[in-house]
């Protein structure tokens, strides 16, 4: 059990226990002077105490009738229709209790002879289990929408490490080395046109990671936009041993996908499939939509990705990168998403990504 489920456990045991007792009081103190006060308190105990036990069978059809999505009208028919079937129950039971219960402390003799006398009271019931349900699916409806922010802040917390992650593993000393050696070379060949238009993707680089959008998600043409920046770079250094396919049909490049997914993929892509390999390689990023869901894939023709994998689980320092992205996706989708990592039968390296497929507009 998580610490959220056992605050929301007690807080519900709590409210729900007082609550039953406040009502059986003020039934009990409700009718004084017209019945014995030892009879109103035996009688309306037995009314609580049984209003507390039947309405938990409410809780239980609630948590499995009524998901945190669920329409308003959805809800609203839910908890009328059920607090109306269980208070019938529970009218039933009480009334006959009551009889004993008269008969046994006022001296005379009690019995319930027809339905009327059976379901007597069962609309003044009704509007005590609907205000009970009211009560609870406030609370549960309030619980899940501060899970929901606090689940937000933390992916808000997580993208923004994910920034600082970028400047850590990109912007290192050789990857400005290597870029600035590449501009060198340039303006010595004097390739001034290439040069400057190196220098200004490096530019736009940069400026993306230490000023992108405060969104934790952009729509996919803006996120290939910026994989094609770090890879226009990467081509300058590595020339014909780079080769870059991208396979993105239009009409999915408006989904939404968390800001810098692809480019700790393309990193490790670049740094164990194309640096060590001394022909390079091609990465390939696709795109599909299947259903309700957006399917991404990373793939390179090296084949040594499988270390960086191991070191998402904690063993090495690269690993970092999945790491924190399959943590983002957890916190932005929780749990309805894919991450799988594996070779290819080729002697690559292939990462695979499925998320909801949604649109801003939509």
């Amino acid at each position: 059990m998580t610490g959220s489920q056992a605050v929301e456990r007690r807080l519900f045991w709590t409210l729900h226990l007082s609550g039953w007792a406040a009502f059986g009081l003020g039934m009990a103190l409700s009718r004084v002077g017209r019945y014995p006060i030892g009879y109103m308190i035996a009688t309306k105990s037995v009314l609580a105490i049984s209003g507390a036990a039947f309405s938990l069978a409410l809780r239980f059809l609630y948590q499995r009738a009524l998901s945190e999505d669920a329409s308003l009208a959805r809800t609203v028919l839910t908890t009328v229709l059920a607090s109306f079937v269980l208070s019938l129950a529970w009218t039933a039971f009480y009334n006959v209790a009551d009889a004993r219960i008269a008969t046994a402390m006022l001296g005379r003799q009690i019995t319930i002879e027809n339905a009327s006398q059976l379901f007597a009271a069962s609309y003044y019931h009704t509007f005590a289990i609907l205000a009970w349900s009211v009560f609870y699916i406030g609370i549960k409806r309030q619980r899940a929408l501060q899970v929901a922010r606090e689940r937000m802040l933390r992916a808000e917390a997580l993208a923004h490490h994910a920034r600082l992650q970028a400047l850590r593993f990109q912007v290192q000393p050789h990857f400005l080395f290597n870029t600035l050696n590449a501009l060198s070379t340039l303006i010595v060949e004097q390739r001034s046109a290439e040069a400057s238009q190196m220098l200004s993707r490096l530019s736009d680089f940069l400026r993306h990671t230490l000023a992108g959008p405060d969104s934790d998600e952009v729509a996919l043409r803006d996120e290939l936009e910026f994989a094609r920046r770090y890879l226009d770079i990467e081509q300058v250094r590595f020339g014909d041993r780079l080769r870059v396919e991208i396979d993105v049909p239009m009409d999915v490049q408006g989904a939404q996908v968390p800001n810098m997914l692809l480019q700790p993929l393309l990193e490790n892509a670049v740094r164990h499939g194309i640096a060590s390999r001394l022909y390079g390689g091609a990465i390939c990023v696709a795109a599909r939509r299947e259903g309700d869901l957006l399917r991404m894939s990373v793939v390179n023709e090296g084949g040594e990705l499988a270390a960086d994998v191991g070191g998402a689980r904690g063993n090495g320092s690269n690993g970092v990168g999945l790491a924190n992205t399959r943590a983002r996706l957890q916190q932005l989708y929780d749990g309805k998403h894919e991450l799988e990592a594996r070779p290819t039968a080729q002697g690559g390296f292939r990462i695979d990504v499925a998320l909801p497929y949604r649109e801003r507009d939509a």
